[in-house]
């Protein structure tokens, strides 16, 4: 699943393979919205934007339970052109 959460930034919701898809709940939207507009994140956005990037947070859940085990962030590839 996949969120945009404001212009420029994604949310990204992966499971393993098998595992029951379901919607992330409005805490865990709302707490990475907050982790984007963190001071220490500031620069990597800015930086990314600036180079006509996205930045896209991505959280990994787990197979046993579903709870979140890893949150990323990274910018897409640049565009070719």
């Amino acid at each position: 699943m996949q969120i945009e959460a404001k212009p420029g930034i994604l949310f990204k919701f992966s499971r393993p393979s098998g595992a029951p898809a379901c919607n992330p709940s409005n805490g865990m939207t709302d707490a990475l919205r907050r982790l984007s507009e963190t001071e220490e994140m500031a620069a990597f956005i800015a930086n990314a934007h600036a180079q006509h990037r996205h930045v896209v947070v991505e959280v990994f859940h787990s197979a046993a339970d579903g709870h979140p085990l890893l949150i990323h962030m990274a910018a897409t590839p640049k565009k070719r052109g």
